[in-house]
């Protein structure tokens, strides 16, 4: 599932980052940002809507440009990132983001 338009981003513990979603529709009422770890993977937004069950809820917001920001960023939060794009329940292409956290 990797390609050209993989993202990686490397930022330290502590910080606040910008995760970019390449492929967005502009009212982001039909993205889909998806969290996959070592162990899980966690529904984080879901229709432009963020999900109130997630431990790292407090610390998310989603960009003007459907893009996801994370404040204070711990080592837990490195991992794959997956912005999707639902049109009429028909999934789309997912733009690819590997967090890397340094500390």
């Amino acid at each position: 599932i990797s390609g050209v338009d993989d993202s990686h981003v490397f930022i330290s513990s502590g910080q606040n980052v910008h995760l970019p979603c390449n492929n967005a529709l502009p009212d982001c009422k039909s993205t889909r940002w998806i969290y996959i770890s070592h162990s899980s993977v966690v529904d984080l937004i879901s229709d432009g809507i963020k999900k109130k069950d997630t431990e790292s809820h407090e610390r998310l917001s989603l960009g003007s440009d459907c893009s996801l920001n994370i404040k204070n960023i711990t080592k837990e939060d490195y991992g794959l990132y997956i912005c999707r794009q639902y049109v009429n329940e028909e999934q789309g292409a997912g733009a690819l983001v590997y967090l890397h956290v340094l500390h």
